[in-house]
């Protein structure tokens, strides 16, 4: 598996993948890595939200090409008279259907950046030496020297640093340390040409890997949600409960490879992915959850 596409995932509103309930202070938590505690797109919400959305819109689905029940088709057998043969093959070759595997592996969505708010500039994009390299090892793109910090130190971009001697983010206020800060550049380059816009490197900061840490696990959104009685006006007994979110702003990354190296498969979901550009991932569509810009960089 040879010939692969990374692509990037900018949250522009609050996302939420649930993990299920939980018997903590959050009702509905986030998805998380289990060895690690970062936030996570896992490729089955990733694929499925993609594969449905290219169902509807490239082989140009229609309440009549619904199956009898009204149910969108599983397998090639299930597309009517109206659908193109060769879409329906394609699309069911691309993602698979039943026991067989589709061509296109989607890996899960692993965190890049994560946005937290700043005294200076706003809000600062952070990442750490163990999430860079980690993304040099799944993408092969070479960030050169990663830096090794202390806790109280960061490397900082020009828009979010004060008096160039501090960065303050939170309540934690940090030493600036720019000595390797050309990997702040490097980061930025790695990016699609248009998310590159979007995050410039004055707006980067690397932290240590356990204030990373610390601000992924403690600093998502946690939103309070209420069922109102329609007769009475006030909460339902048990119609109170907190929802966690990762902020709008978050950038993930994944890579698609294909099982049997067919470039023409990659270039299908590429150029899919491009025309779309926005896609809703997880849970509160109606809520306006989820709303992410897909990037693919150019190899």
């Amino acid at each position: 598996m040879n010939k692969k596409k990374i692509a990037f995932y900018h949250c522009y509103t609050p996302l939420h993948i649930g993990s299920g309930t939980a018997l903590d202070v959050i009702d509905l938590p986030i998805q998380r890595e289990a060895h690690t505690d970062f936030p996570i797109m896992p490729s089955t919400a990733i694929k499925g939200v993609i594969r449905s959305e290219y169902l509807l819109k490239e082989i140009g689905l229609n309440e009549v090409s619904f199956d009898e029940e009204g149910d969108l088709p599983e397998k090639p057998e299930d597309c009517t008279e109206e659908i193109s043969k060769d879409k329906c093959n394609k699309f069911f070759n691309i993602f698979g259907y039943g026991e067989r595997e589709g061509d296109i592996i989607f890996t899960d969505g692993k965190i890049l950046l994560f946005p937290v708010k700043s005294i200076k500039g706003i809000f600062a994009w952070i990442t750490c030496p163990f999430i860079l390299e980690r993304f040099t090892r799944d993408t092969g793109i070479n960030l050169e020297d990663i830096p090794e910090f202390q806790d109280n130190e960061a490397i900082v971009g020009d828009d979010i640093k004060i008096s160039d001697k501090y960065l303050v983010l939170e309540e934690l206020s940090f030493k600036i340390k720019n000595n390797s800060k050309d990997i702040l550049k490097n980061i930025s380059e790695c990016l699609p040409e248009g998310l590159k816009f979007e995050i410039p490197e004055e707006k980067i900061a690397i932290l240590s890997n356990n204030n990373f840490r610390y601000f992924v696990k403690n600093h998502t959104e946690v939103n309070a949600r209420t069922r109102i009685d329609q007769v009475t006006g006030t909460v339902k007994e048990g119609g109170l409960w907190y929802e966690e979110l990762v902020p709008a702003e978050t950038v993930f990354y994944n890579i698609l490879l294909s099982r049997t190296d067919n470039e023409e498969n990659l270039k299908e979901i590429e150029y899919f992915l491009k025309e779309k550009e926005i896609f809703q991932f997880g849970g509160d569509e109606t809520l306006g959850r989820g709303f992410t810009k897909v990037y693919l960089r150019e190899e």
